[in-house]
């Protein structure tokens, strides 16, 4: 991937703006154990709003700053990240019955190849880095003190234009303060470390049963249990209300096949990589097979929780602020 390209497709998607008349209102995810069909009805709705306008959306704010054409791929690896963290931040935040709902199950399945895609590119772009371009890195940040602030406005812009509420954005801002910190002092520490934990926790859940393991290790036998019986119960009290089918109002940026099955479709374990260091594990229940999030929390940003087994927002992150950072720094002799 081309550094400087990926600057305009990142800084000008964000810089889509709140002010722009697309922009969305924040999503706010239903609460409590009667949640209704219509309420899931609205959220999906206002969820697919905001998938849609990420992958159509523009704007002038810091278009200037590196000009460039970016490439076909440049513009999906940002637009799918930012779709990846809307459509699982959103889910890890609706309680079980609402995860389990048919819609909100068919939209994860829908996007598992692109949030696969994304967190897996987000790992090769952080394991792909050589030991010049991490020092270069470091050294643009000391020279500039204010450029991770920057960096962290204009993303919380773009969060806020497509609908990323008040406190989630208070949460990225945070994580992202943490990483901006940790490559100001060694890039090298930060991105090893979590590459080796990205790259420990693929080898030791290489199937249904050792994923299942490490839910409990990580959660606790009696919770993961807890969270199982409900996610059946939910499942359960859907199908007998006998919700209707729903299209999904957007497209997908990356796609393995064109998916129109029920929630319990099962798919491969490499295709749910980016799912579980999301935080979200498949679960069997009598309904057959479910997602859900195993993250803990009232959400799977939930700074503690990322710190476990939810690493791939942090990978995620890690490589747009990287990415731009290398842009910038490119880009500075052509200013």
């Amino acid at each position: 991937m081309k550094r400087r390209g990926f600057i305009k497709t990142g800084l000008v998607t964000m810089a889509g703006g709140a002010s722009s008349p697309l922009a969305v209102g924040e999503i706010i995810a239903p609460l409590g154990e009667n949640i209704s069909h219509i309420e899931m009805e609205n959220f999906t709705g206002e969820v697919d709003a905001g998938m849609d306008l990420i992958a159509h959306s523009g704007g002038n704010y810091l278009k200037n700053l590196v000009p460039q054409v970016p490439t076909e791929d440049e513009q999906n690896y940002f637009r799918s990240s930012l779709r990846s963290l809307l459509l699982t931040g959103n889910f890890g935040d609706l309680p079980i019955k609402g995860q389990v709902h048919p819609w909100m199950q068919k939209r994860m399945i829908y996007s598992a190849p692109e949030i696969n895609y994304t967190v897996s590119t987000s790992l090769d772009i952080l394991r792909s880095m050589s030991d010049i371009t991490k020092e270069e890195i470091r050294g643009a940040l000391i020279d500039d003190p204010g450029l991770g602030d920057r960096i962290l406005e204009s993303l919380d812009l773009d969060a806020r234009s497509i609908g990323v509420h008040s406190a989630r954005r208070r949460q990225m801002r945070v994580m992202g303060k943490r990483i901006i910190r940790r490559l100001r002092h060694s890039p090298e520490m930060f991105i090893d470390e979590y590459v080796k934990k990205a790259e420990k926790l693929m080898a030791a859940n290489n199937s249904d049963e050792a994923l299942e393991r490490l839910f409990v290790s990580q959660m606790g036998e009696n919770e993961y249990s807890a969270r199982r019986i409900e996610a059946e119960k939910a499942a359960l009290q859907w199908i007998e209300l006998g919700i209707p089918d729903s299209p999904i109002a957007y497209n997908p940026v990356v796609t393995f096949q064109e998916i129109s099955k029920p929630s319990d479709e099962k798919l491969n374990l490499k295709k749910r990589r980016g799912l579980r260091l999301l935080g979200i594990g498949f679960v069997l229940t009598a309904a057959g097979l479910t997602i859900i999030a195993l993250s803990g929390g009232s959400g799977i940003y939930v700074l503690g929780a990322v710190l476990g087994i939810t690493i791939g927002p942090i990978l995620i992150l890690s490589a747009i602020i990287v990415l731009i950072v290398q842009a910038l720094k490119s880009g500075k002799s052509d200013l």
